[in-house]
């Protein structure tokens, strides 16, 4: 049997290197005149896809380096920049205690507390006004309403002065009357009562549109009276310290009525709690310093004024008297009063002179 040839599958078919191109190449490439190519693990020329893959991925791993070096140049910019900052003044919500505190930190850091501080001042500003305009639509809503509520009652008045139903007569139910008629004696009647009714539900709404409205002044009035004690009711206590003990509060409240008492005020305006209710610590510190004032004033018109001194004679300036002169003088107008007089006392005063 005659071997033959079999050929080769074109898989597994081998190309064959000439050591005499290569050697060709190579020594082109020394010179420069054939483009290096990379070579794979077999020793083969690696695809012209693979070698700019390669190319790439050398360039993309430089790139990590440059943008370190500028991100470390941004850094050192803006610790550069952060460092020439000026100091920022102590924000208004931080009490002054914290002066000294606040100047050490550093200024990066004062100035984001700042812009912290601003926003949330605007945030509560802006929420302050958000709740005054719902107030202010809030008034006036309560405003219309009032002022048509109003209106209603004034209407419920002119319908109540205007209307009052009539029973009809009795004597249309009797037949010997003139006006007997029993059909229009029940229609009469039906008509009456329903508008009974009516008024009386009108009357029942009137009623409790006054109650409302006394409520509603009396809430007002108390609202009012709590502002003016929390403005003026420590000057008050500063002045009279003894309302603010509970020991001693009786007495004094009891000496201020009695000197309004005295002074023309009624006392129903203490015995009836509503009234009484109403005054204010105003009013109650005008009462205590008119008292003060009177009991100064009274106590100044005891006081007994004293004696004028007798005016000293007059000295002439630069001339000093001598006591003998004196007394020669004295003697002089003991004997002038003796020779006018000729009286016994005169007489004595000038043994006296001598004595």
């Amino acid at each position: 049997m005659t071997d033959t040839p079999q050929s080769l599958g074109t898989g597994e078919s081998v190309v064959a290197s000439d050591p005499l191109a290569d050697a060709a190449n190579a020594f082109k490439t020394s010179l420069g005149q054939v483009e290096t190519k990379p070579r794979d693990e077999r020793g083969r020329f690696a695809p012209a896809e693979a070698a700019e893959q390669e190319i790439e991925a050398e360039a993309e791993g430089e790139l990590p380096h440059a943008e370190a070096e500028s991100h470390d140049e941004e850094v050192e910019g803006e610790a550069a920049e952060e460092a020439q900052l000026d100091p920022v003044d102590l924000p208004t919500s931080w009490p002054a205690e914290l002066a000294e505190e606040w100047q050490n930190l550093p200024a990066p850091l004062q100035d984001k507390i700042v812009q912290r501080e601003a926003e949330r001042e605007a945030a509560v500003n802006a929420k302050f006004q958000e709740a005054a305009n719902v107030r202010k639509a809030n008034e006036a809503l309560i405003a219309e309403a009032n002022t048509n509520r109003q209106r209603y009652a004034e209407a419920i008045d002119t319908v109540l002065s205007a209307v009052e139903p009539q029973r009809p007569p009795m004597t249309m139910l009797d037949p010997r009357s003139a006006d007997y008629n029993p059909d229009a004696y029940h229609l009469a009647n039906a008509q009456y009562q329903q508008t009974a009714e009516f008024i009386n539900s009108l009357q029942q709404q009137r009623q409790h549109l006054t109650a409302q409205q006394r409520q509603e002044e009396m809430q007002a009035e108390q609202q009012y009276i709590a502002q003016v004690e929390e403005a003026y009711r420590p000057a008050l206590l500063k002045d009279v310290p003894g309302l603010s003990d509970p020991a001693k509060q009786p007495q004094v409240l009891n000496e201020l009525v009695n000197y309004a008492v005295s002074q023309g005020i009624g006392e129903h305006v203490f015995k009836d709690p509503e009234i009484a209710g109403r005054i204010t610590s105003p009013e109650l510190h005008m009462a205590w310093k008119a008292m003060q004032y009177d009991k100064m004033m009274s106590a100044k018109a005891k006081v007994t004024p004293k004696a004028a001194k007798p005016a000293a004679p007059p000295v002439r300036p630069g001339v000093a008297t001598s006591r003998s002169a004196t007394q020669a003088s004295n003697l002089k107008a003991a004997n002038e009063r003796l020779a006018r007089s000729g009286s016994v006392q005169d007489g004595a005063a000038i043994w006296k002179q001598y004595l």
